[in-house]
């Protein structure tokens, strides 16, 4: 494996390890921190929902306890309570909160109604009749208290809770029932005032467990498991309310969830980034130190340690033959062409060189004018004999032109074959320069060599 290659190799998988490891720190991040937040909501929604639990209790007290007086006073004296039936009933509504009507009820038929406009229809009902209203007042005379049903359809429009206060004639024995006072409460002024439509990170579901379970609000499956549970004491009676966290469509932890992984990805990203960065730079210094500038080809320092690696290869077969390469006469081309075209001759030199051998061999420049390569697996004289010849006439049939001027390229090269482990690679470069220079001074100097 080439060095370019064995360092990106180990990038990506110090890449893969840094998203492996990143990843699931930042779910254990995010979840502790989404841990602590719920905690922090819990408590709000439950702090909310006891809010509401007050309220009702405060509402409904205080609107049935205002009708009392009023059921208290016609217990007294019903004559004085009817002649004054407006003014009575009229401050009785402007003191509740959440009052619609009040109601007068002489053996069950509704007979006084304030404000009557509006609930003119009301008039004349015999509750008695109605099958619902008629269970309420049993129930009322039973207890002989007050007792509050609904919530229930109103005959004038709307929905209400109605507390009933049975009279009866003969207080305190109460064995003469005279008829009912009832307070229509407004259902849904109530439930908006209480503050149960302004929770939105849980279910809540609302019966009535006076006597059997009647569902007033939400669904009856939340009394299954609730993860809160609390009770709403009214006048002789009580509510249950259950509830259940709905985080998962928290806004809160839904933006703290986001916050966090934002924050992690972006994280991420900038040490990946510096990381990369750093990773850039090392490559980049140790290319520029192990690369020719001029050429873009591996250097000396390049090419002695890819000699010290292969020839430490415990493999009987990692057998190479080192060429080494020197442009005849190139003194005359810097000398009559300027250094400008002699560096782009070399270039052209160097081109050349890697066109002509395999991907898997290794071309250098390792200064001035001389070259190595690297033939990986040749090491038999007659077949490096053809390398070479193939390498000197490919090259040689081809010219480097400057303003109309040839210059025919001319290679003096030798070789020494590494096939002993023993082999000392100086020693290699040494023999394989030897044979270079013998073949240069064999090769005679044409004059027309460079027209």
């Amino acid at each position: 494996m080439s060095y370019n290659k064995k360092t990106n190799f180990i990038f990506i998988v110090l890449s893969i390890v840094y998203f492996a490891i990143a990843a699931p720190i930042t779910m254990a991040i995010k979840n502790h921190y989404v841990s602590l937040e719920s905690k922090k909501v819990e408590m709000v929604v439950a702090n909310n929902i006891s809010l509401v639990r007050s309220n009702f209790e405060a509402s409904i007290f205080m609107d049935t306890f205002l009708a009392d007086s009023l059921a208290t006073l016609i217990t007294i004296d019903p004559d004085v309570a009817f002649k004054n039936w407006e003014v009575v009933a009229s401050q009785l509504l402007k003191k509740s909160q959440h009052v619609r009507n009040v109601t007068a009820s002489p053996n069950n038929v509704i007979t006084y109604i304030y404000p009557l406009k509006g609930n003119e229809a009301a008039i004349g009902i015999d509750l008695s009749r109605v099958p619902e209203q008629n269970k309420a007042i049993q129930l009322a005379k039973q207890n002989q208290h007050v007792y509050i049903d609904g919530p229930v359809n109103l005959v004038q429009g709307g929905r209400g809770l109605i507390a009933r206060y049975p009279i009866y004639s003969d207080f305190p024995y109460n064995k003469a029932y005279w008829g009912t006072v009832s307070v229509v409460i407004d259902y849904d002024a109530l439930m908006k005032s209480s503050g149960i439509y302004d929770i939105f990170d849980a279910e809540i579901a609302i019966r009535n467990i006076t006597n059997t379970a009647k569902m007033l609000y939400g669904e009856a499956e939340l009394f299954d498991k609730p993860d809160i549970q609390q009770f709403i004491n009214l006048p002789f009676g009580r509510w249950q309310l259950a509830a259940k966290y709905k985080l998962t469509d928290s806004s809160h932890l839904l933006f703290i969830q986001r916050a966090i992984l934002t924050t992690a990805f972006f994280a991420i990203l900038l040490i990946y980034a510096l990381f990369f960065l750093v990773y850039k730079n090392y490559k980049i210094i140790h290319m520029a130190a192990m690369q020719d500038e001029l050429t873009q080809l591996p250097n000396r320092r390049y090419i002695n340690e890819l000699l010290r690696k292969m020839s430490s290869k415990r493999d009987n077969n990692a057998f190479f033959t080192l060429l080494s390469i020197d442009v005849n006469d190139f003194k005359y081309v810097n000398d009559n062409f300027g250094h400008d075209v002699g560096d782009r001759f070399l270039q052209f030199i160097s081109i050349k060189l890697k066109e002509n051998i395999r991907s898997t061999d290794t071309v250098a420049r390792i200064g001035g004018d001389e070259f190595l390569i690297i033939l990986q697996n040749v090491y038999q004289p007659e077949k490096v004999t053809n390398v070479i010849q193939s390498i000197k006439g490919k090259i040689e049939s081809e010219s480097f032109f400057h303003k109309n001027k040839e210059i025919k390229p001319s290679l003096s090269i030798g070789y020494a074959i590494y096939n002993d482990k023993n082999t000392d690679i100086e020693a290699l470069i040494t023999k394989a320069d030897h044979a270079m220079y013998l073949n240069k001074n064999a090769n005679a100097f044409i004059k027309n060599s460079y027209r």
